[in-house]
């Protein structure tokens, strides 16, 4: 596992990591507004905001106040500046260790934003094709039908292959190879219901990491960490070393989480079994997720582990990338990748989970309704209990929101939505 120096992402002209000052888009400097709510836990809410942005401060303690928030972190960066820097609760209860600055939590699927932002750099090096078969990458891949797939059914959920066929323990999904190899070896699904997205919680990041792997000759968490990390200075990997296992959030159930699971996890559907019971993500008697080996190993789909801070300025930067006019230098990816990477390539609803869903051709989970607005444009990919990473493009905005409380999606957990909300609002006074 290659991992990277405890480090935040480099200051920008007129900015601190540790909320000193912030730079506004005209260039002049304007104080940061320090926390002072409590929240639930007794933890004071920390960090900064720019001014024009205490809304969002004010959502985030109402966070901690009233919407069962445990602890969690929100940073957003606009047009290159760091606007907003707040974390606040508890990172471990049963340690009673409050969340910190530099504090990482586990994202879940907020991974395949990631998986799709590395196969993108890949991409941009001239190393991969989405729209090549991946069999040509890794020509085992080709058996049994799977010749003609590509990366980009693999990444939308329209290849067919949402889950492994053979049963699979708990401790088997932290070994990308062997997942690789009993993937190669299976047919894609023949199921009528197979005909459109059919998301599943790990396949995609484990054929995207293989063909990484064929492609490049390093694993996906390394390439991620030479390529995009460590020349952007961010706090992220995929996974993470023993040796820092204390900088990551405890993560724990929260309010009806389970409960949404409960359909799928217990349903006597073939299908279905394969995919949400092989095995079942969330088990109700253990959270898994807090086992080192976890941490540790290679689940591309689901296991990077990052800053709020980390991820927010890496979405920064592929949302300034993206307006580039044509031709135009970029920072991380040019902006005739991110124009293929973005728009919209399948809207279906998947008949299993009964979710509409719209998918970029690179794996970015796009708007399921179009809107107007400073936040219409976004793309990204949120994660299992609540948090979210985005680009907004034509507001110049990256963001991100970790937590360590999983809570349902919808009507229980407005944590994320409000903090975005609230932040759209900002950027819309501010002038975007």
């Amino acid at each position: 596992m290659t991992t990277l120096p405890d480090t935040t992402a480099p200051a920008l002209p007129g900015t601190d990591p540790a909320g000193a000052s912030v730079t506004d888009p005209a260039g002049s400097t304007v104080p940061d507004v320090r926390l002072a709510g409590r929240g639930e836990h007794g933890l004071v809410a920390e960090g900064y905001v720019a001014e024009g942005f205490e809304e969002v401060r004010e959502e985030f303690d109402r966070n901690l106040r009233e919407r069962d928030e445990l602890g969690g972190a929100f940073c957003a960066w606009w047009r290159g500046a760091k606007v907003v820097d707040i974390w606040g609760g508890v990172a471990d209860s049963a340690a009673a260790r409050p969340w910190e600055p530099g504090t990482k939590s586990l994202i879940f699927s907020g991974s395949k934003g990631i998986v799709a932002i590395t196969l993108l750099v890949a991409v941009q090096r001239g190393l991969v094709d989405f729209d090549t078969p991946v069999a040509h990458y890794w020509p085992e891949f080709a058996r049994h039908g799977k010749n003609r797939i590509t990366l980009r059914q693999v990444m939308s959920y329209t290849a067919g292959l949402p889950g492994v066929r053979v049963p699979l323990g708990q401790d088997d999904i932290t070994d990308p190879l062997a997942m690789a190899a009993l993937i190669a070896e299976q047919a894609p699904e023949d199921d009528e219901r197979a005909g459109g997205i059919l998301y599943g919680p790990y396949t995609a990041g484990w054929i995207a990491g293989e063909v990484i792997r064929r492609a490049s000759g390093r694993p996906v968490d390394r390439f991620f960490a030479e390529e995009i990390a460590a020349p952007h200075g961010l706090d992220m990997s995929y996974g993470i070393s023993a040796d820092r296992q204390g900088e990551v959030a405890q993560l724990q159930y929260g309010a009806h989480f389970l409960d949404q699971y409960t359909g799928f996890f217990t349903s006597d559907d073939p299908m279905t079994r394969r995919i949400w019971q092989n095995p079942i993500p969330f088990p109700h008697e253990e959270m898994v997720w807090n086992r080192p080996e976890r941490r540790t190993g290679l689940i591309p789909a689901a296991n990077v582990i990052g800053t709020a801070r980390a991820i927010s300025r890496l979405y920064s930067i592929l949302a300034t990338d993206a307006t580039r006019a044509p031709g135009e230098e970029f920072t991380l990816l040019s902006r005739e990748v991110l124009d293929d990477a973005r728009r919209e390539y399948v809207r279906k609803t998947d008949p299993l989970i009964d979710i509409r869903m719209v998918y970029g051709g690179a794996g970015f989970r796009l708007r399921s309704t179009p809107r107007e607005g400073v936040d219409g444009d976004s793309f990204g990919h949120d994660g299992g209990g609540g948090s979210a990473h985005l680009a907004w493009p034509g507001a110049g905005v990256g963001v991100s929101y970790i937590t360590n409380r999983l809570i349902a999606v919808g009507p229980d957990d407005k944590r994320a939505s409000s903090l975005l909300k609230a932040l759209a609002r900002s950027v819309s006074r501010l002038g975007a």
